[in-house]
């Protein structure tokens, strides 16, 4: 017995059939990014999109439960972090210039600096050695120093010279080879 597409059938019928709803998970939202999900039906569905999104949300929760673990105890707070900021102060004062000396005093070199090349030599002679074999020469904090003054001395000697320091090596140069 066939009923007709367009006739609804016995209501007699209609109390025999059983209404079955099948239900299938076609997909999810990720549970960190919101992404959607696709399930295929097979194994457990996934909660996350990916590795990165489901280590995510093992961070959060986990930093969650030991922040509760630490409140419990009595190691950590709930209450808002309270700011100490302490404030210094620092003036400065310009020093005043240096008093220039006189005229016959402003030309004359100081009382323990050599006057001679011979003592500038003999001065020189004397900071090779402590830096050989002297406490000098352990400091090494006070090597970058020195070498920036000897370079001046020597861009300065370069410029008092005719022909600058290129000349002066040469000339080193050619009495060191023989």
């Amino acid at each position: 017995m066939s009923a007709k597409p367009d006739r609804l059938p016995n209501p007699s019928l209609l109390r025999r059939l059983r209404t079955r709803v099948h239900e299938r998970l076609e997909g999810r939202a990720c549970g960190w990014c919101g992404v959607f999900v696709a399930y295929s039906g097979r194994g457990r569905p996934r909660l996350y999109c990916s590795k990165s999104c489901r280590n995510r949300a093992w961070e959060v929760r986990s930093a969650e439960a030991r922040l509760q673990r630490d409140i419990v105890v009595g190691t950590a707070r709930s209450e808002p972090v309270r700011e100490v900021i302490r404030q210094t102060v620092v003036q400065t004062r310009p020093a005043p210039p240096p008093i220039a000396p006189s005229g016959a005093e402003q030309n004359a070199p100081a009382a323990d600096s050599p006057t001679t090349a011979t003592g500038w030599m003999a001065l020189l002679q004397e900071l090779t050695e402590q830096l050989r074999e002297g406490e000098l020469g352990r400091q090494h904090w006070h090597h970058e120093k020195l070498y920036r003054r000897l370079v001046d001395v020597a861009a300065t000697l370069g410029e008092a010279y005719p022909g600058g320091m290129e000349y002066l090596q040469r000339n080193a140069s050619r009495q060191s080879r023989r």
